[in-house]
């Protein structure tokens, strides 16, 4: 608990963690929202949904890059509250819009302000705390994600039914504008002279001005080159993807093995969940406690072997209270693989590649979880989820066995730090 007191302490973290509460809630009142207006035209409520899904990760899978290029070229702050503030206005927009199809073209534009927002936040967070912080940043704010999809849940569905969706839309509005205005009390410290841009060399201003096609191309060939120089940023990136895949199918596939191989009743799936929420805000408190005694890449590496054990065991059990009680155990360790990445990225990654580094790979990440979605569909329909859940969970199991094999502790003096703030 110290840890987590002594990190609130730090005025533009605590900024930045409050933002980014207040914005996560919001995205639970606004998807409760949409499928309430939607279930109006209950024959056409899957074919909606679906489109709210596929919505929300195809910015990211195409403006991956560019926002990433982005989050290092311009002040990352800036993009930030920019992103709230749009955010903020099409919310509520939505106050007045009834159509579906209208209202999913407006939460599209959201998720496009979302794919520029992220890289930009993910590259800050490492210039906001020491380097010894970052795992209790980085447990924090899954704990945080992890309580607003129960908070926001519960207290959406009540403002639901107390002021309609369209209040509901308002209210979100004004969290994001909450958002902007705590982003924009942050005081980024200054970059480490080691982490500056890369800019132009001496010659340049006798060189013809470059596009911006052409500006974009070599900035993330920059950002290649720091990849294929970096062995141990290579192999994580090529690890995390490979878990990627495991995590792509596994909570459709988790859901339909309980309800239907087990059994279980919709409702009481929900207390199960609800149960795998709240072991997950627990394994974030821990790993945040203790993480920091632990190398991010055996964090990383553990993590997976634990996460493919766990749900293979659930599996396996075929039984309901086994199987759930592996499912909550499965919550423990959910979160070391995220923080594990967190770390190392401000680790090997300098501070002028990373948001493009964060940008690319979560373009790599959408195209796996779209990718991996479909294909766990078909293969349950053909050979039933519980099978289909044990290959994906392998995907956990070679992931975290390539990090053991190729991940290897930096070369004294290469671990890059960051910078502090001075507050």
């Amino acid at each position: 608990m110290t840890r987590y007191l002594a990190l609130l302490r730090n005025r533009n973290f605590l900024l930045f963690w409050l933002a980014g509460a207040t914005s996560h809630i919001g995205d639970f009142f606004n998807t409760l929202a949409l499928v309430k207006l939607f279930s109006q035209d209950p024959d056409r409520l899957g074919f909606y949904t679906s489109l709210v899904i596929v919505g929300n990760m195809v910015p990211t899978l195409l403006l991956g890059p560019v926002a990433g290029t982005l989050a290092d070229r311009l002040p990352r702050k800036v993009i930030m509250v920019c992103a709230d503030i749009v955010r903020a206005a099409l919310m509520f927009s939505m106050v007045f819009v009834h159509e579906p199809l209208a209202l999913i073209g407006l939460d599209f534009a959201a998720a496009v302000a979302t794919a520029f927002f992220s890289p930009a936040s993910s590259a800050l967070l490492p210039n906001l705390v020491k380097r010894e912080e970052l795992v209790t940043a980085g447990s924090l704010n899954i704990m945080t994600q992890r309580l607003a999809m129960l908070f926001g849940n519960g207290l959406g569905a009540v403002l639901l039914v107390l002021v309609g969706p369209a209040g509901v839309f308002a209210i979100n509005g004004g969290l994001f504008l909450v958002s902007a205005l705590a982003h924009s009390g942050m005081r980024v410290p200054a970059v480490a002279p080691g982490d500056a841009p890369v800019r132009a060399d001496a010659q340049a201003s006798s060189r013809p001005a470059l596009s911006p096609l052409a500006k974009l191309v070599r900035d993330l060939r920059e950002a290649v080159t720091v990849v294929r120089e970096r062995p141990n940023l290579r192999h994580l990136l090529t690890g995390i993807s490979i878990a990627n895949l495991g995590d792509s199918g596994s909570n459709v596939l988790l859901v339909t093995f309980f309800t239907v191989t087990l059994g279980l009743a919709a409702e009481q799936m929900g207390f199960v969940l609800a149960g795998f929420g709240g072991t997950s805000v627990l394994g974030a408190f821990l790993i945040g406690a203790v993480g920091g005694r632990i190398h991010w890449r055996h964090l990383f590496s553990l993590g997976c072997g634990y996460v493919w054990f766990t749900a293979t065991a659930a599996v396996a059990a075929r039984s309901l209270i086994p199987s759930s009680a592996f499912l909550l155990l499965l919550g423990l360790g959910s979160g070391a693989i995220n923080v594990g990445l967190q770390v190392a990225i401000a680790d090997l990654v300098p501070d002028n590649v990373r948001g493009r580094i964060f940008g690319s790979f979560g373009t790599v990440s959408a195209l796996i979880m779209i990718t991996g979605n479909l294909l766990a569909g078909a293969l349950a329909d053909r050979f039933g989820a519980g099978y289909t859940m044990l290959g994906y969970a392998l995907a956990y199991l070679a992931a975290g066995v390539y990090g053991y094999l190729n991940l290897r502790p930096e070369p004294q003096g290469a671990v890059r730090t960051t910078g502090a703030p001075a507050d």
